[in-house]
């Protein structure tokens, strides 16, 4: 005589109930053979259809119908009309099982308001946009038309971007440069820089929208953060850090069509490195410190060519810092994914600060840049020419007599990477 053991029990009591579910499938099947089953997101679906009336404006028709469960042979005792209404519609797709048409769910997509005076025609040709073969410009042919509005939490793109050349931007970046500047290590006025790695760690994110959702140009309102270390290395002197500038600010931005405004707030700090200030003690630290409000403006020409400028009025400042400084540029650079082969970029960015008698620095990049597919995510690679007042806020002198503060002068030019994400 065996004695099962708890363990052949319990192993016997799974395998029975398992047998037990697997004829009442049997059984139940049996009984609606021609059913397939597929469970809708919600128990409704709302259908939003836009006609033109005859004083040109859109009439908007709301009905909500219940949404059935899909079948794949037709029922004609119980008619779907939800799919016959909708079978001209371009997300309703068809597919057949064993010879007659099955009709799959819509994919569920923001329906929010969209803000329009004439009619738009939907993006074409980019549902198999990446998959090889497929030429860029047969998609994203209009990179502006008005799309629905919806909420969003962390969307994957920006409405207002960064500034290609400007010199602090908050992104990934390092470049490696020969600057003929002078040297600000005390004693070594006379010289030059010479070769010098700045570095930013950083960058610029979306945290909520409520705007369109769309790959390239997103439009609406869009709360941002963005945040940098702007990072000196000497490699001719064991790549001490030099000096650090921080900053942190919070942008709200609108877009519409080309134009994108932003109203933001950043705090900007200079700070010495450690290393240099211990091989240099006599060097004279700046407490460089502000706090700037900032009002923004961003305008394409053409898809490939943007114009920006801005003005900020800082409201705290310490260590030289006075309140006004200007901004302004220009972008040439591809708009759409450009694909493995990349395509050609410049930009030029000019700013002027109040603190330095209306001085300031003027920054050039030339190169190769290549845009993603999915975003508006961007790599760059190229070379880098400023001349002006330098980037780093802690290379100041002050005037004894009057107590005026001037920059140190960079005239530099090297090479460098960027990315914006």
């Amino acid at each position: 005589m065996i004695r099962s053991g708890p363990v052949t029990t319990a192993w016997n009591t799974v395998t029975y109930f398992l047998f037990i579910c697997l004829l009442g499938t049997l059984f139940l099947s049996s009984l609606n053979p021609s059913k397939a089953f597929a469970k809708p997101l919600n128990e409704e679906t709302q259908l939003w259809q836009m006609s033109w009336s005859e004083n040109n404006k859109y009439e908007q028709h709301h009905r909500t119908d219940s949404l059935q469960l899909a079948s794949v042979f037709r029922d004609d005792k119980q008619p779907n009309y939800f799919y016959e209404e909708t079978s001209n519609e371009t997300f309703m797709q068809e597919m057949q099982a064993n010879g007659r048409p099955v009709h799959v769910l819509p994919p569920v997509e923001p329906h929010g308001p969209v803000f329009l005076d004439m009619p738009y025609d939907d993006i074409t040709g980019c549902d198999n946009y990446g998959i090889s073969g497929i030429q860029n410009n047969d998609c994203f042919d209009n990179l502006w038309a008005p799309k629905p509005w919806c909420w969003q939490i962390l969307p994957n793109n920006l409405i207002y971007t960064s500034y290609l050349a400007g010199p602090k931007e908050p992104r990934f970046a390092t470049a490696w440069y020969d600057d003929t500047g002078p040297s600000p290590i005390p004693g070594r006025g006379a010289e030059q820089n010479g070769w010098l790695w700045d570095s930013t760690l950083g960058g610029r994110a979306s945290i909520l929208r409520y705007g369109s959702d769309t790959e390239l140009h997103p439009q609406g309102f869009e709360v941002q953060i963005e945040g940098a270390a702007f990072v000196r290395l000497d490699p001719g002197d064991d790549r001490d850090l030099r000096s650090a500038d921080y900053r942190f600010g919070i942008p709200l931005v609108y877009g519409i069509g080309r134009w994108q405004t932003k109203l933001a707030y950043y705090h900007n700090s200079a700070h010495i490195g450690d290393e240099f200030l211990i091989k240099y003690p006599k060097f004279q630290r700046v407490n460089y410190v502000r706090d700037v409000l900032v009002l923004g403006n961003s305008y394409y020409m053409y898809d490939w060519l943007r114009l920006y400028g801005e003005v900020g009025w800082s409201f705290f400042n310490a260590g030289g810092s006075k309140p006004w400084e200007f901004q302004f540029g220009t972008e040439l650079i591809q708009a759409r994914p450009t694909g493995i082969q990349g395509a050609p970029f410049f930009a030029v960015n000019g700013m002027t600060r109040q603190e330095l008698n209306w001085g300031g620095n003027v920054c050039a990049q030339v190169g190769w840049a290549w845009r993603g597919y999915q975003s508006e995510k961007l790599f760059r690679l190229g070379f880098e020419y400023l001349y002006g007042s330098d980037p780093q806020y802690e290379f100041t002198k002050t005037d004894a007599a009057t107590g005026r503060i001037t920059a140190l002068n960079q005239n530099r030019a090297g090479i460098g990477m960027w990315y914006d994400y």
